[in-house]
């Protein structure tokens, strides 16, 4: 046995991705079966993948601006909404990036932060309706702000923006650096990396 030293990386965007999927996999699976388990998955693949698309942002400043994302908290406080200070810096270096802030897919996944901030901030949902009494209970509407974020189809379509948008990104920066998780697709690339040398005593 020898002592080596070790240096490894784990995507965190990776984890996200693979479990947003395997949430929208199981969502399409229960959809016949039992509609309320099948919006469990769904709300869990819809948060889930946009923690992914800010853990993407992350990678992408990490490997472009190590410096200012080892102190990224500092960096960007009180500039507004986070995520967007973050791709503006990227796009400082990025200059071929086109970010159409007003158009999809960036305007989608925009939208989909209300949804994030609806759900990890956790608040009542609050609502006064009047209806005609009916015995079943069907006249109880128990509708919350989410639902319109939540169906199948719109799950599908917040994800393949989230991949398009970040798949924009990444073949910007492949012309910037040549760190090795460049070379996979957005979300297609191995959990982590590492690299080894022996130690000499």
């Amino acid at each position: 046995m020898f002592k080596m030293s070790v240096s490894d990386e784990i995507y965190t965007h990776e984890y996200l991705w693979r479990t947003a999927n395997l949430m929208l996999e199981e969502s399409l699976k229960e959809e016949n079966l039992k509609k309320i388990k099948s919006f469990y998955f769904r709300l869990s693949a819809l948060l889930t993948s946009y923690l992914a698309f800010e853990a993407f942002i992350n990678f992408s400043g990490y490997v472009l601006l190590p410096q200012i994302w080892e102190d990224e908290k500092n960096h960007f406080k009180g500039k507004g909404d986070t995520i967007e200070a973050k791709i503006h810096k990227l796009n400082e270096v990025l200059t071929d990036f086109e970010w159409k802030r007003g158009e999809r897919p960036y305007q989608n996944i925009k939208k989909l932060k209300d949804f994030r901030d609806m759900v990890v901030h956790g608040k009542v949902n609050a609502s006064n309706y009047e209806v005609l009494s009916k015995h079943d209970g069907s006249d109880i509407k128990w509708e919350h702000d989410w639902d319109t974020f939540t169906t199948i189809e719109k799950v599908k379509t917040f994800m393949h923006d989230i991949k398009s948008f970040c798949q924009s990104l990444l073949e910007s920066m492949r012309k910037k650096s040549n760190h090795t998780h460049l070379i996979f697709d957005a979300f297609e690339g191995p959990l982590g990396f590492s690299t080894g040398e022996s130690i000499n005593n």
